[in-house]
């Protein structure tokens, strides 16, 4: 019994003795059992939504914790959070932002060294806006700049109202080529950002092309071929009778009847409307011609016609419905030889 009691009295003063010696242990010997985190490496981080971004990093020696730092836009770090884990997910990003990230570990008091900086950004969520120019056949799509957006994908609406992508530009502008008398063309702009091996779309707009139901002849159809004989057909400015005509073409006449200028309609048009007369200018010889328009190889009504030198200029309007290839044939009247003489076709217009 008396041995038992020995026993216990002296583990009670052995506990006493540890406690003795710790509490006068120096506080530094104490903390140097605590060790200070290794640096933290490997931080990467991806966007895995609009709005979401996902950090990972390399679990870092003596760590017990992780601090995440953020910066946005170029401002001051603020914590974002602490965790245990090795990643974290940073929910509702603003739009349109940069954001920096950084992290350490942490072991008690004890803080390691930052991992270097990984950025991202966000794509802004405001519409491009999209305006069309049209020229003729041709129409030039220009948009604005989007915060971020890496690209720009275009689409074409098909006849069934479904979206068609045309292509991705980094540009703000493109040409679309083709359009057509009467047409209507709807297009749309979405802007994207890629990160990561994913892409992310922003907000799109949209634009209704309604093209004219007439317009110049030459900004929807070039001659493709012209007289043989010589080169006298000119596209440009010309005058008859001190009037300026830029929409429509003179030319001299032909000493053949299979010769002329002729056009490739493919059967869309409806009419052509111009007016004729002599191109002002000096000339050797002052010579009257018959012209004679053919639709498909046949004569067409008021087709067939004589430009005079003492008249104004006339107007004529023909039916070329159906037409696929149109041939104008000029030919000066009562001449053995070729007169120099130029005859205009002004304001020459085809009507759907």
């Amino acid at each position: 019994m008396k041995s038992i009691y020995k026993k216990k009295v002296h583990l009670l003063l052995l506990a006493v003795l540890c406690l003795t010696v710790l509490l006068f242990i120096p506080q530094k010997v104490q903390a140097a059992a605590v060790k200070k985190p290794s640096q933290v490496k490997n931080l990467t981080v991806k966007l895995t939504a609009k709005r979401a971004a996902k950090l990972t990093w390399k679990k870092a020696a003596h760590a017990k914790k992780y601090q995440v730092y953020c910066s946005v836009n170029g401002g001051k770090y603020k914590k974002l959070k602490t965790t245990k884990a090795a990643s974290v997910t940073h929910k509702k990003l603003k739009t349109g932002a940069v954001y920096v990230y950084k992290v350490r570990g942490i072991n008690q008091g004890k803080k390691g060294s930052y991992s270097s900086v990984q950025r991202i950004r966000t794509l802004a969520d405001t519409k491009p806006g999209l305006s069309a120019a049209v020229t003729g056949t041709t129409a030039v799509l220009e948009w604005n700049k989007v915060k971020n957006a890496t690209g720009y994908y275009l689409y074409k609406a098909g006849a069934n109202g479904k979206w068609n992508k045309i292509t991705a530009v980094k540009e703000r502008s493109y040409v679309v080529n083709g359009l057509e008398l009467g047409g209507v063309y709807s297009y749309k702009v979405v802007p994207y950002l890629s990160a990561n091996g994913k892409t992310f779309k922003g907000s799109s707009s949209v634009k209704k092309i309604t093209m004219p139901a007439s317009g110049w002849l030459l900004d929807y159809v070039q001659p493709y071929a012209k007289p043989l004989s010589y080169e006298s057909y000119n596209a440009r400015a010309f005058t008859m009778r001190g009037t300026s005509y830029t929409h429509g073409f003179a030319v001299r006449g032909t000493l053949r009847n299979d010769e002329g200028i002729y056009f490739n309609l493919g059967g869309k048009y409806a009419s052509l409307t111009f007016k004729t007369g002599m191109k002002d200018g000096k000339y050797t010889a002052r010579k009257p011609a018959k012209v004679t328009i053919k639709a498909d190889g046949k004569n067409i009504e008021n087709g067939i016609f004589e430009i005079k030198d003492d008249e104004a200029f006339s107007i004529h309007t023909i039916n070329v419905k159906g037409c696929k290839d149109l041939r104008i044939c000029i030919v000066p009247e009562d001449i053995i030889k070729l007169p120099d003489t130029e005859y205009g076709f002004a304001d020459v217009k085809l009507s759907k």
